[in-house]
């Protein structure tokens, strides 16, 4: 099969075809070699769901999702026109039928004539197997075969693609398996103008002939991302003639962030060529995260050694200067695989957003799976550890070619000299300030000034109220709590998740909400970051349709009361929203209307609290902690929260959630038919005290 033909295998494929049915949430594959092409992309070309290959005499489809090759073992099946042309194809026009190897140990008990095999790659095959697999392709054969990495990731805690058997065998016939998941319709449309690129090494030929064809380097810049390298082949003076020819307009700045879309696709890509190029800083580093006024103090032969309980990022201590490429040797480790390392605390991938502000991706993260790598990063950042689960585990490295950065440990009881000496010392730009439940990263000149005493009184605050949190919910921290300053957070002005990503504006220690402000936190709380706090203690089993932004709220109010003892300021802060919420009532307090507004949603949460205490939301918490019951829909969800906070406080609360129009099943009220009736009056009921019944 010449090139010309196997350039027309997408159209072969989807003959008479116009999409492919989606199955669950596939990953993405990438073309490497000549001997590839991309078949099917979902909604761009750096989302290929299937590709092709030629090896040998043989031909093989791999497919993004591990439950794609069983549609090849059916004839019930709405893809059969595509299921068809596959035939064709993979027998050479020849009468073959599929035979799945899902279940057999050897080659030998594979008919080698008229069969077409098909494997979940999920079915984990030896070695030896997959050498005579590829060698029955390389003699002619056919196979399907698919996997979804990113579940077999999740099933498999500590272990790294490399681990993972099937993803070999497709290193070996040029596909790049990832652990990504695809962005894609259901169905997924064949678009012919997305597999024009056929392969990485069309695209960067392609790129060099036209170094700013946005498409060409958004594929690159993902490939190179993803291999954490250069592209093997490719020139580096190729790649880093790209990034030198960058025009300013691509670019990203604080003050002059990027808004044109096709600019920000060739940022983008441009952004994953600069995460593998050695010895090379991105243009415009200065302004976020930051870069050296002068040459930085670098330390060879530094050794590190962290102890683990958690899955978390560990601060080495040290950090990585922009175009300075690091070594990782490992010296040991407690037995546990699967460690990472990673360069910058800024995590968030900006690639979908509508403008950039800094540079996309400015992360690097690379497994430790051998006894030394060596990393570098265009963006600089501080160095960290990934524990790989949440076991007791350990692991020493040496490091070289790192400066020291400013850290600070609520949990060492040396930390008062140990910050003396960094304040004094440590050059890199960005600190790692951790309490007992809590750390931050912010840039290291907003915390140098303070002392021990300061960073004590500030941390102590912060893990009050991680513990608050917790004590509300019933349970303990299992990893410390990671804050983020961001020059642009992916989602908003900050979200939750791990890391908790905020805006810069409060890493100035000048200002009245900067994190670190004792005085300010401790008489006026800190509302919007107990609130993302809290998203990260939310439960799914009392968390249903219309509250992921209320639910949340329990916590913040829990904090600013029982914490900062801010009760005025709770009370002026419901006064706020009184306004919209008496109108709401006064216009029949429909649900659909209550799940849209979360300021008017937090006022049945916040009447429990009046009425019945925080204790009774602490017991009721503790019970769902329990008993983690099995709900599987939002009406469920309601009827257990009504249920359970009745048995709690010894009420009928069905009344109460009437008149918020609540869908209570009639189950639920005639189960609670024997429980007396709270009577509460207060300025929301006496609006509408008719609603408030069975």
């Amino acid at each position: 099969m010449d090139d010309n033909d196997f350039d027309q295998v997408p159209q072969i494929l989807f003959n008479g075809v116009t999409s492919l049915s989606k199955i669950g949430t596939p990953g993405t594959l990438i073309p490497m070699t000549y001997d590839t092409r991309a078949v099917l992309c979902g909604d761009d070309s750096n989302n290929v769901i299937i590709v092709a290959t030629r090896f040998g005499n043989g031909r093989c489809l791999v497919f993004a999702h591990n439950g794609y090759p069983a549609i090849f073992l059916t004839n019930d099946t709405k893809d059969q026109r595509f299921v068809e042309n596959c035939r064709q194809w993979l027998s050479q026009g020849q009468d073959a039928r599929f035979e799945s190897i899902n279940e057999i140990d050897s080659m030998d008990d594979v008919k080698e004539h008229g069969t077409i095999l098909v494997w979940n790659g999920h079915n984990t095959k030896s070695d030896t197997f997959m050498d005579d697999l590829c060698a029955y392709l390389q003699a002619g054969g056919a196979l399907v075969c698919g996997t979804t990495a990113w579940g077999w990731l999740s099933r498999n805690s500590g272990k790294f693609l490399s681990d993972f058997p099937f993803t070999r065998f497709c290193d070996y016939i040029g596909v790049k398996v990832t652990d990504n998941c695809a962005r894609c319709p259901d169905p997924i449309p064949f678009r012919p103008e997305l597999v024009k690129f056929k392969n990485i090494y069309h695209a960067v030929q392609a790129l060099v002939d036209e170094p700013h064809n946005i498409e060409n380097l958004n594929i690159v810049g993902s490939t190179i991302k993803e291999l954490g390298d250069t592209l093997p082949g490719v020139p580096v003076e190729t790649l880093e003639n790209i990034v030198l020819n960058a025009g300013s307009d691509i670019i990203p700045a604080s003050n002059c962030p990027i808004r044109d879309k096709a600019c920000r696709q060739q940022s983008t890509g441009l952004c994953g060529i600069l995460c593998a190029l050695p010895g090379i800083k991105a243009p415009g580093v200065k302004s976020f995260p930051g870069d050296f006024d002068d040459p930085p103090s670098i330390e060879t032969n530094v050794t590190v050694h962290i102890q683990s309980k958690a899955n978390e990022w560990y601060c080495t201590g040290y950090y990585v200067a922009a175009g300075i490429p690091i070594q990782i040797d490992v010296l040991e480790h407690g037995g546990a695989t699967g460690w990472s390392a990673r360069i910058g605390c800024h995590s968030d991938d900006l690639r979908n957003s509508n403008e950039l502000r800094r540079w996309s991706c400015i992360s690097i993260c690379k497994p430790l799976s051998g006894t030394s790598i060596r990393m570098n990063s265009a963006f600089g950042g501080l160095l960290f550890l990934q524990s790989p689960n949440d076991e007791s585990n350990s692991i020493s490295v040496s490091l070289q070619h790192v400066v020291l950065s400013p850290t600070y440990d609520l949990m060492d009881s040396d930390r008062t000299e140990h910050w003396k000496d960094q304040r004094s010392n440590a050059q890199g730009l960005w600190a790692d300030i951790a309490g007992q439940y809590i750390v931050f990263n912010l840039p290291s000149q907003s915390v140098l000034h303070l002392d021990s005493a300061q960073l004590d009184r500030a941390l102590r605050f912060w893990d009050s109220i991680i513990m608050a949190h917790h004590e509300l919910r019933g349970t303990t921290p299992v990893r410390r709590e990671r804050i983020v300053c961001d020059e642009q957070p992916s989602a908003g002005y900050m979200h939750s998740g791990y890391p908790i990503v905020t805006r810069m504006d409060v890493s100035d220690p000048n200002a009245e909400n900067f994190l670190l402000n004792s005085d300010i936190l401790e008489k006026k709380g800190s509302w919007g970051l107990f609130h993302e706090i809290g998203h990260n203690m939310q439960r799914g089993w009392w968390t249903f349709d219309g509250t992921g932004e209320v639910t949340v709220n329990i916590f913040s109010l829990h904090a600013m009361d029982v914490v900062c003892h801010l009760q005025p300021w709770i009370h002026s802060w419901l006064q706020d929203q009184m306004k919209m919420t008496r109108e709401y009532i006064q216009k029949g307090s429909r649900f659909d209307q209550w799940k849209t507004n979360p300021g008017i949603a937090l006022f049945i949460y916040a009447q429990l609290a009046r009425e019945f205490g925080w204790n009774s939301y602490k017991a009721v918490f503790r019970q769902y902690e329990q008993t983690k019951p099995n709900l599987t829909s939002n009406q469920d969800k309601i009827d257990h929260w009504i249920k359970t906070f009745s048995h709690q406080v010894g009420y009928n609360l069905v009344p109460l959630f009437n008149f918020w129009d609540f869908p209570v099943s009639q189950s639920t009220i005639d189960g609670l038919r024997d429980l007396p009736i709270r009577q509460i009056s207060d300025e929301l009921i006496e609006i509408a005290p008719e609603r408030y019944k069975i």
